[in-house]
Parts: structure tokens; C-alpha cells; sequence
């Protein structure tokens, strides 16, 4: 039995005659223990798994659909997944005092065994087990993690990178594979990232050493956390590419920046007396939604493109702070830390009462000038109608207050709405701004996509359809309901199979009885692009012709109409 040995090996090195010339090895002499485990591989898995829980509450990796869906697809195969393996080998005592021939004495026969978690944080923990009793020998985690002060949020882990040789510190650039986050402090606009200086201690605990830059660095992190989690979108190019943050820039701005096909990057002004804006996570989690929608939909910067683009990331930067920092409250303002200045915040509950809008004058010098309050429905009080490229870009932070209204009411619901909650608004807002939308996409454009995309994820009449709606309507964006009454949701029929989902070639299906009709499939935006003929309740179709991304799988019985989701990878 081959059984590999921690600690012990051999380097052989030639010289360019291809002769011997020098060994570098570590011998374990004579370990004259049994190789044979008492304890099997699966019973030790799962009995760590149980000890685990009984510490701590905690959430496994692949106990997440998401991080399953996403693993599955970084290693492009269908049955890949965080569920750990066991490996059996010599696990030594530990490191000290290792010369070239190591007792024997010093090894057990053990199982490693990587555990991943997600809650209560993301990390790897590296576990060696007796494999003859059980025990754990030791434990080893792959983070390099340090303990630093958050705004408003106290002490909080986060991801580091260690820098090892002449410098020994961490600093703030992730070391994960699952985000890239680099984080300095702006020195000069007339210095280049690589002659900015890295922001480093060589702690783990820094306390609130670096404040500013471990806030920032935080909640970058966070957001990149929550997009990827919920819709499996690795980073603003879904590619794992590294985004650049600066902060403490001497501006009352933050703002993402990508020019010339180049890198990432978010900055965040600061100022010592009155605002620091690398403190507000609903900014900064608005900063990196644009960041998304630049590659993907790319809505234009100007006029209702840009009041869309404004207005989706005011949604996200509140989704983002609500459900992953505040456990679901919101107060629904952006820019909590910039005090005394209500202009420069915006509310989603109550847009006329934050925010600017255009007082239809200039000043001396020929700038516009603004009053208090965004409009909130579509040519309504505060709206800027045909508005001047010279006032806020035709109004892209004016204007984008409609739409604002619309999310919360389609969250909340009022009166005349009923409310469908946060998580179905941001699923239905998502998908829209991501898929469905041309960069120069109008606030039509944007009802008819979040309608689309409400009916193809909930069903056509199901509430969140009938919401969806009634929200455009409330704002003034007019929009009619039509919608097939036989359609449901695809959890109410919880007997129809498709798998493997994700998948990258055929799919095979299941059904509880026949169809009457072919199976069709459609896109996020509603169009069909597949459809066959499903004969008996049992057969395969391939779909690797289809583009990558999420798709419906429609399927008519005699009494209902059912929608799988699936995704093509």
C-alpha cells in the first residue's frame, strides 16, 4: 500500500551533463506501525462532521447550492463539490527538529481531511485524524486571515495576503480563490498603483491601525461575497480578475473606474472633518455594482440609461448592507456616513426627501444649480424632463430615484401592492440589469425586462408577476398584466427531475406523467430558443448548443404548467 509520508522526500538535482550532482531528502526510518486503518474513510468523515456541529453553529460549504453550482463550474465538471475526501498517510508530530533521518516514531497513521466552511466565515481548515482511534491529531487552515476594525461593525475577520522574506507582514490583498480584493491608501494622482504603498502589519489583530483601509477592504470583500454566493458571479467579469481599491482620495466622490480595457478599480474620497466614505457599506456596495453592470449590460452613463445604471446600484448597495450586515433591516438610505449633507444622500422609502434636483437655473459661472429631493415617479414632482446634458449628465441622479421607489415598493408593498420582500425584488432586479437590458435601455425597457424576468422565475400570474407590475404602475411607469393563469411556480411540482444542473451537454428528464405538449426551453428574456418533444416520462436532449447562462425548461401537462430552472454552463 502506498501511503504518502508528511514530511519525508527526496530532490534530486543534475547538473547540464545530466549527472547527480546534489540530494536534498528528509528519511522517515523504519515506522514499524500497523498500515492498516481501523476506522473507515466515510465513518471519519462523518464523524468530524458531526463534532463540528456540536461546537459552533456552522454551514459547510456543500451544504450551499450556490457554492456547489460554483465549484462545480470552476472546475468545469458536473460532479465536483466541497463534500471532503479523505486521504490516508503518515502524519508527523510537527516540524521542530528535523534533520535528515526522522524516527519513525514521530508518524501516525492518519486521515487529512479539508473541511470548508461558509458561516460563520469563509475557510479551510486542514484536519489530521487518528485513523485508528479517531482523534484529532491536529489542525492546519489555509487563511490567512487578520482581525481588524470595521466602521460601525466592530472587529471582523478578513482575507490577507502574508509577505514573507525581507518584509514579514500582511497586507490587504486577498489570498482566496473565491475573490481578489487589493486594497491601498491613495497617496497622488500622479502615482501609479504599483508606486502606491501597500497597507501592511505584521499582526494578525490590527485593531483600527488602518481603519479607512480595512473598512473599505471589508466590505469589498462582502459584496464580492454576496454576488457570487447568491447568483455565482466571480467578480466583475465573472473571471476572478483582481479589483484594485483606493481610498482617503481627497474628493467628496467614490466612484468605479475602468478605462482602456484595463483593471478594476473602486476609489472612495475621504475627508479628515466631515466624511469618509470608505465607512459606508451601501456606498461601497453601490460602487461595486457598477462595476457589474460595466461588464455586463453596460448601461450608458447618461440620460435614463445612467438614471438605471444610478438607480440599480443604489438597489444593490442597499440589498447588499441589509441582508448580509444588518439581518435584513434597512433604512433605505444611501450614504449614512456623509452627515449634514442630504444632497448627497438618497432615499429608496422616500426619494423626495434626499437627494437633488435640477432647480432649472445656473449660477454666475454657468453650473447648474440643485434643490432637496429626488422625484419618485416617472415626469413627476422633482423629475428632470428632457434634462440638459449639463445638469448631472441629463439627470442620471435625478432621475434614477423612480426606479428606487419602485424596488422598495415592490419589497415592502403598500396599499396598492402587495410586497414580495427583499430577496425576490433583488433576484427579479438581478437578472434584468445583468441580462435582459441594451446599454441604451429606458425606463420601459427596465419594466419590461423585470416583468420578464419575474414570470420566467416565479411563473406567469404567480404574485411576484402581479407585483412586479403594480409597482411600475405606482411609479408611473404604465404597465398591463396579461398573463396564462395554468402557469405556476416550478417549486409546486416537486416530482420532475433534470440532471445533472448544472450542466455543460445533455440533461435528462423525469417526469411524473406525459406532457400533451413539446418541451420548450427559453432564455432569461423570455425567447424560446429550444423546444422537443418529450416522449414518456423518461428521455435525454442535448443542450451544450446553448450559450451559457440560466434558462426555463417549460412543461405542459393536461392540468398545469410547470418551469424548471437550469443552467447551462
Amino acid at each position: 500500500m502506498d501511503i504518502a509520508v508528511e514530511g519525508a522526500g527526496c530532490i534530486e538535482h543534475y547538473d547540464t551533463n545530466n549527472s547527480l550532482s546534489l540530494i536534498n531528502a528528509k528519511v522517515a526510518d523504519s515506522i514499524k506501525k500497523e498500515h492498516i486503518p481501523q476506522i473507515d474513510k466515510k465513518e471519519t468523515i462523518v464523524n468530524l462532521i458531526e463534532s463540528l456541529r456540536k461546537d459552533k453553529e456552522i454551514t459547510f460549504a456543500w451544504e450551499s447550492e450556490e457554492w456547489e453550482i460554483q465549484i462545480q463550474s470552476d472546475r468545469n465538471d458536473p460532479n465536483a463539490t466541497w463534500f471532503p475526501s479523505a486521504e490516508l498517510i503518515w502524519s508527523i508530530d510537527n516540524y521542530k527538529n528535523l534533520g535528515l533521518i526522522i524516527s519513525g516514531s514521530r508518524f501516525t497513521l492518519a486521515y487529512k481531511i479539508p473541511i470548508t466552511t461558509i458561516s460563520p466565515r469563509f475557510e479551510t481548515i486542514t484536519y489530521f485524524i487518528d485513523a485508528n482511534t479517531g482523534a484529532i491529531l491536529k489542525e492546519r487552515s489555509n487563511q490567512k486571515d487578520i482581525y481588524a476594525e470595521v466602521y460601525g461593525y466592530g472587529n471582523q475577520w478578513m482575507d490577507a495576503r502574508w509577505r514573507g522574506g525581507f518584509i514579514n507582514k500582511f497586507e490587504l490583498n486577498t489570498d482566496n480563490l473565491s475573490r481578489n480584493v487589493h486594497t491601498k491608501k491613495f497617496t497622488s494622482y500622479s502615482d501609479s498603483w504599483n508606486n502606491m504603498n501597500e497597507t501592511r502589519k505584521a499582526q494578525t489583530n490590527w485593531h483600527s491601525t488602518y481603519l479607512t483601509e480595512t473598512s473599505a477592504h471589508f466590505h469589498v470583500i462582502n459584496s464580492w461575497n454576496f454576488f457570487r454566493n447568491k447568483y455565482g458571479r466571480n467578480g466583475f467579469k465573472n473571471n476572478g480578475e483582481v479589483v484594485r481599491v483606493k481610498t482617503q482620495l481627497p474628493e467628496v466622490n467614490a466612484y468605479h473606474l475602468f478605462v482602456n480595457g484595463g483593471i478594476d478599480e473602486l476609489n472612495f474620497g475621504y475627508s479628515p472633518t466631515n466624511y469618509n466614505l470608505s465607512y459606508e457599506p451601501s456606498i461601497i456596495g453601490h460602487e461595486f455594482t457598477h462595476g457589474i453592470i460595466k461588464h455586463t449590460t453596460d448601461l450608458e452613463y447618461e440620460d435614463e440609461p445612467g438614471a438605471l445604471n444610478e438607480s440599480f446600484a443604489d438597489i444593490f448597495g442597499t440589498v447588499i448592507q441589509s441582508l448580509t450586515l444588518d439581518n435584513t433591516y434597512t433604512d433605505w438610505i444611501i450614504g449614512n456616513s456623509i452627515p449634514n449633507s442630504l444632497q448627497f444622500q438618497r432615499s429608496l422609502i422616500d426619494p423626495n426627501s434626499m437627494g437633488r434636483h435640477w432647480s432649472g437655473s445656473y449660477d454666475a459661472n454657468g453650473n447648474a444649480t440643485y434643490n432637496l429631493g429626488q422625484p419618485e415617479d416617472y415626469n413627476g414632482n422633482f423629475y428632470c424632463i428632457n434634462c440638459p446634458f449639463n445638469v448631472d449628465k441629463g439627470g442620471i441622479h435625478i432621475n434614477s430615484g423612480v426606479q428606487n421607489k419602485w424596488f422598495q415598493t415592490l419589497t415592502d408593498g403598500n396599499s396598492f401592492v402587495p410586497g414580495i420582500g427583499m430577496n425576490k425584488a433583488a433576484n427579479i432586479a438581478y437578472f434584468a440589469m445583468t441580462s435582459l437590458l441594451m446599454s441604451s435601455a429606458q425606463y420601459t425597457d427596465s419594466r419590461e425586462a423585470t416583468i420578464s424576468v419575474a414570470i420566467n422565475l416565479y411563473g406567469e400570474c404567480s404574485q411576484e408577476h402581479k407585483s412586479t407590475v403594480a409597482a411600475w404602475n405606482f411609479v408611473n411607469v404604465s404597465a398591463t398584466l396579461s398573463c396564462n393563469p395554468l402557469s405556476v411556480d416550478e417549486n409546486t411540482l416537486g416530482d420532475i427531475a433534470i440532471y445533472p444542473n448544472p450542466t455543460d451537454g445533455f440533461i435528462t428528464i423525469e417526469l411524473p406523467r406525459e406532457v400533451i405538449k413539446p418541451v420548450e426551453i427559453f432564455d432569461v428574456s423570455g425567447k424560446r430558443v429550444k423546444s422537443f418533444d418529450g416522449k414518456g416520462i423518461y428521455f435525454k436532449t442535448n443542450v451544450s448548443d446553448l450559450q451559457k447562462g440560466v434558462y426555463f425548461v417549460n412543461f405542459t401537462f393536461k392540468d398545469r404548467q410547470v418551469v424548471k430552472r437550469i443552467i447551462v454552463q
